[in-house]
This record gives structure tokens, C-alpha cells and sequence, in this order.
């Protein structure tokens, strides 16, 4: 899976696993707030985006990022991985995958194209919140 973890196939994510014992108050007020305000700014985006046309070309687009999502997650993810090892839970693992996705070996998106824009992007990662 060349390159997967390098284009952002994670990115948007939000991991606490890595929380200390003593700051299990700290994490669970950071996960409430993230969740309470999540609704408010995600509703609109979706009721503007979801009666835009798009083509076949873009819904390709995006059954290959979610391939690349689920192999990150397959290879990647700490929790992922611990539900595919013998006598773990991979029945649990496998349904939270997308329901739809296309994998193409080694895709690279057109040049000049949105798409190699975003991957553009998505390498270059930028610190927004500044936790």
C-alpha cells in the first residue's frame, strides 16, 4: 500500500487512545465538547452538499479515497489492528468499513485535476487547531 499513510488517508480523525489515566476527565470533556459541536457545523455542510450533481468520474474519486481510508485503518490503526488478531473481534472491525469502495493499484489522480490538488494537500499537513 505505497503511500498510504502519506496521503492522508487518515487525516480528520480524532484519536484519544494515547490519554494517560489521570487525564480521563481532560478526555472525556474534550471528546463531550467535540461531539456537542460537531451537529451544529457539520448539518449545514451536508444540507449545501448533498443535491450538488456530480459526475462519475468524482464518485470514483471517492470510492478510491475510501479504499485508501480503509486500508489505513486496516494497517495503521492501533484498535484496528488489535480487533484483527486471533480470537479478536473482526466481525466489529469489518463493519464499521465503508459500506462502498474501488481499490486501484497505485492511482495517481490527473494532473491539473482537483483531486491531484487535495492529495496535494492532505501531504502537506498543517496544524489548525494548535492543541
Amino acid at each position: 500500500l505505497t503511500g498510504i499513510a502519506e496521503d492522508g488517508a487518515g487525516e480528520g480523525a480524532g484519536f484519544t487512545g494515547a490519554w494517560s489515566e489521570e487525564s480521563l476527565d481532560l478526555a472525556q470533556g474534550f471528546t463531550e465538547a467535540v461531539a456537542n459541536g460537531w451537529m451544529d457545523s457539520w448539518l449545514p455542510i451536508c444540507e449545501r452538499q448533498r443535491k450538488l450533481p456530480f459526475t462519475d468520474e468524482q464518485r470514483e474519486w471517492q470510492l478510491i479515497r475510501r479504499g485508501r481510508y480503509l486500508g489505513f485503518n486496516l494497517l495503521y490503526d492501533r484498535g484496528v489492528r488489535f480487533g484483527l488478531v486471533p480470537g479478536g473481534r473482526t466481525e466489529a472491525v469489518m463493519v464499521s468499513a465503508p459500506p462502498l469502495i474501488r481499490w486501484k493499484y497505485n492511482h495517481v489522480p490527473k494532473p491539473g485535476s482537483e483531486e491531484e490538488r487535495l492529495v496535494g494537500v492532505l501531504r502537506k499537513p498543517q496544524e489548525w487547531a494548535h492543541l
